[in-house]
């Protein structure tokens, strides 16, 4: 074979400067089309998917995500009333969200409502788990399951820890939001 007829038999074709200028004209058409019929690769946040992520973002100032937490009775929680009259360490039961129904304010030392709640679901067989201030566990009526202060398995059948929740606090509201906190504060950093 010789070097001139490896080209005789796949000739590359030849296109004209008209022909190459259709060419890029429709491939840019097509793009332009694409992109608006596509979905964009960054969606755009709404507010409370920001403010539930970062609530200290400048643009969630003045925004509260989530719902109001409110007490057993169904009154508002304001953290300028119920610190004065809780001792620190103390777990306070809140409503609010449909699931859980009921989750556990934690308050911090010195006096303060820590950015997390503890959800009441047994992890066991999803029963209401109660406070005991006197043993400082959260005890499973239904099976005996008990967890530590923070929601840490300490007694099975029970093999997972209790859920968290962020806690939104902010104009003296307490806000629950149904999303893991940003810190696990029962991991320990290294």
């Amino acid at each position: 074979m010789t070097p001139g007829s490896r080209a005789q038999l796949h000739p590359i074709p030849r296109i004209g400067r008209r022909q190459f200028l259709e060419y890029m004209a429709g491939s840019a058409t097509a793009a332009i089309a694409l992109g608006y019929l596509l979905p964009a690769g960054s969606v755009e946040l709404t507010l409370e998917e920001l403010c539930t992520a970062s609530p200290l973002n400048s643009r969630c100032k003045d925004y509260l995500p989530g719902v109001q937490a409110k007490d057993e009775r169904g009154q508002p929680i304001q953290v300028n009333q119920l610190l004065p009259t809780v001792p620190p360490g103390s777990r306070v039961a809140a409503k609010g969200l449909p699931n859980p129904p009921i989750v556990y304010l934690v308050v911090t030392n010195p006096p303060m409502i820590a950015e997390y709640a503890i959800s009441s679901v047994c992890t066991h067989l999803g029963c209401t788990v109660a406070w005991k201030a006197d043993q400082n566990q959260f005890v499973c009526p239904c099976h005996g399951s008990r967890y530590d202060n923070q929601g840490r398995v300490v007694h099975g059948p029970a093999r997972r820890n209790l859920g968290l929740l962020t806690v939104v606090v902010k104009q003296n509201q307490v806000r629950l939001v149904d999303h893991q906190p940003a810190i696990d504060p029962r991991v320990k950093a290294p």
